[in-house]
C-alpha cells in the first residue's frame, strides 16, 4: 500500500539533504530512506536551488528524520533529528537548525538542536538575510597519523606520504593532503576499517581492521595549494558510498589536522567542495584546538508531499 510523507529538501553548501518532517520508526528508516532517494526533485516538484549547483537534477546525497522535540536532561525541550544511519552530520544538522530556527515565531538567531551521532546539544547561529547556519562541531576525540607504508599503500600511491585518522562522535574521517582522490585509493582505505567489505573469505565485519570499526567512516582529499576538497563518505549500516558535494564532518577533520600546525589564535579556513564551499573558525589556546564552528549556505524548499 502506497503512503504519503512531508519532506523539505536542503542545500547545504550542496549537499543535499532531504528532511522527513512525518514520524517514522527507525526501523523503517531504510526504506524511506532507499524510496525518497530515487526521487529527482527538480522534474515535478519544482524545487529550485543555487543553479551552478544544480543544473540537470536535484537528488538527495542523504536522510534525515525530524524527531519530536526532545529532553535535554535538565526539562529543556529541544528540537531533535536523526540521521538515517544514526551517524553525525554537520551539514544536515545545519539544515535542521535553520529550518526549525526560521519556522520559529518568532523566528530565532541562535538555536540549540540535538543530533544523532552527537552526545549533546550543539548551538547554532543562524543569519536568514544571507541563507547561512553556522553551527559549533563536535571536536575530535583524537588524530592518529598512519604513514603509507602502515597501510600497506606506498608502493601503489607514490604521492601519499601519510594520512591522518580524526576520531569523531559518530563518523571518522582519514585526511590526506595533496593526493589525486580517486574511487580505487577510497575503496582500499574503506577496506581498512570494514575488512569484510572487501569480500576476504571468512571475515567478519571487525577481523583484521586496521583502522577500526565505526558507524560511518570518510575520506578528505585536500589540495593544500588552491583549498580544494574532495569529500568521500561511506556509512555502514545502510552500505552507501558518496562523493559527496560537500561533508560537514570532514571539513571539520580537515580543519583540526590543518590547525595542528598553526600557532595560536583565532583562525579561519575555507574549503571549496564540488558542489559549495564552507568555512571554519578554529579557536586554539595553549597548543589545543579549543573550538571549531563551520558555516555556509543552507536554502530549504518548500514542504513536498511524495507518496511511497
Amino acid at each position: 500500500m502506497k503512503e504519503t510523507i512531508d519532506l523539505i529538501v536542503c542545500n547545504p553548501a550542496g549537499n543535499t539533504t532531504i528532511l522527513v518532517l512525518s514520524p517514522a520508526p527507525i526501523s523503517r528508516y531504510q526504506e524511506i530512506t532507499d524510496a525518497v532517494l530515487d526521487i529527482d526533485f527538480k522534474d515535478g516538484y519544482g524545487v529550485q536551488f543555487t543553479e551552478e549547483n544544480y543544473d540537470k537534477e536535484i537528488k538527495g546525497e542523504q536522510v534525515a528524520f525530524m524527531l519530536p522535540d526532545a529532553d535535554d536532561g535538565t526539562g529543556r525541550m529541544l528540537p531533535a533529528m536523526n540521521m538515517c544511519g544514526l551517524e553525525f552530520c554537520g551539514n544536515a544538522s545545519r539544515s535542521f537548525a535553520y529550518y526549525r530556527a526560521v519556522n520559529a515565531n518568532p523566528p530565532l538567531k541562535e538555536i540549540m538542536v540535538k543530533v544523532s551521532g552527537c552526545d549533546y546539544p550543539l548551538v547554532a547561529e543562524i543569519d536568514s538575510e544571507n541563507k547561512d547556519a553556522k553551527i559549533q562541531m563536535p571536536l575530535p576525540h583524537e588524530a592518529a597519523r598512519f604513514t603509507a607504508e602502515q597501510l600497506g599503500l606506498a608502493d601503489r600511491y607514490p604521492d601519499m606520504t601519510e594520512a591522518i585518522l580524526v576520531d569523531m562522535d559518530g563518523i571518522s574521517h582519514l585526511v590526506l593532503k595533496d593526493v589525486e582522490p580517486s574511487p580505487e585509493l577510497f575503496e582500499e582505505l574503506k577496506g581498512l576499517f570494514y575488512p569484510a567489505s572487501m569480500k576476504v573469505d571468512g571475515a567478519s565485519e571487525t577481523d583484521g581492521a586496521l583502522i577500526g570499526d565505526f558507524p560511518a567512516m570518510g575520506v578528505m582529499f585536500i589540495d593544500t595549494k588552491t583549498d580544494i576538497m574532495t569529500p568521500v563518505v561511506y556509512v555502514h549500516d545502510v552500505d552507501t558510498t558518496y562523493f559527496e558535494g560537500s561533508c560537514a564532518s570532514g571539513t571539520t577533520a580537515a580543519s583540526f589536522v590543518l590547525a595542528m600546525d598553526l600557532p595560536d589564535g583565532t583562525h579561519k579556513l575555507t574549503f571549496r567542495q564540488p558542489a559549495g564551499t564552507l568555512y571554519t573558525e578554529v579557536q586554539k589556546e595553549s597548543g589545543q584546538i579549543k573550538e571549531i564552528k563551520l558555516n555556509g549556505l543552507v536554502e530549504l524548499s518548500d514542504i513536498i508531499t511524495v507518496e511511497i
